[in-house]
């Protein structure tokens, strides 16, 4: 925040609509998905949930709740009851991946706190925090796909699973760029407010084809609304998804 030229907002009624406007509803052309009982769900050890709990970055935020990564990694390194909580976090994450969120609880623990940033340029940039045990199990489910993913989408992507993506992205552009032809060119496209213009119903379904074993997972986050909380009001999220099944950790 303090590097950034985006500064935050109080939630106006300007801003509630703003927000408000970059949470489409859900299409009415919605398809049907595949049934998440007719999926087997991966599963998680203890070694891999402590992974995913100390990979948070340092000072990351906590969600609605007020848990902060570092009160759940202070927790579980507890030298008296940090074995057994590790057991049961880890029980837990499991059994949301395999789908045990009940319906009546997946719109709140699939929610967050969203913010508002103001643009330099113009406009608001929404930030959503989501509940911090919700970003554990996502960050689990993540780290499954990143795994089996790396070679269906290599080479044409550099930011998921590839070690020094970013670097290698630079340097061949530069090399291009030495070497192209008067009428070659290189585009950079940017699509505004990507994740939320993705239908739901098409990630599911790429889920279901890709990576069966985190259908339930992602079935549960996303074939119904979540609650964003802004300010003192609600903004229903039912199209599109996060970074990351993301949400921001800062």
């Amino acid at each position: 925040m303090l590097c950034s030229d985006d500064k935050p907002t109080e939630p106006s009624d300007t801003v509630f609509n703003a927000m408000q406007a970059r949470h489409p509803p859900a299409p009415p052309d919605r398809s049907t998905v595949p049934d998440p009982e007719s999926f087997d769900s991966h599963q998680v050890t203890e070694a891999t949930v402590l992974k995913a709990i100390e990979s948070f970055p340092a000072g990351s935020s906590g969600g609605p709740d007020g848990l902060r990564p570092q009160h759940l990694l202070e927790l579980v390194t507890c030298q008296a009851n940090g074995v057994s909580l590790l057991t049961a976090v880890t029980g837990f994450v499991n059994k949301v991946l395999g789908g045990g969120c009940p319906a009546s609880v997946c719109p709140i623990f699939f929610g967050a706190k969203l913010i508002a940033l103001e643009k330099k340029c113009g406009g608001y940039r929404p930030i959503a925090i989501g509940y911090t045990l919700k970003r554990l199990v996502a960050k689990c489910a993540n780290a499954y796909a990143q795994k089996k993913l790396v070679d269906y989408f290599a080479p044409s992507q550099l930011g998921v699973a590839v070690s020094g993506g970013c670097e290698a992205a630079v340097h061949a552009t530069r090399r291009f760029m030495d070497t192209m032809d008067d009428d070659d060119v290189i585009v950079k496209l940017d699509f505004s407010n990507a994740f939320n213009s993705v239908r739901r119903d098409s990630v599911l379904h790429a889920v279901a084809d890709k990576l069966p074993e985190v259908y339930r997972f992602c079935h549960a986050a996303y074939y119904g609304s979540s609650v964003l909380q802004f300010g003192n009001r609600v903004i229903l999220s039912a199209e599109g998804v996060y970074s990351r099944v993301i949400h921001w950790d800062h």
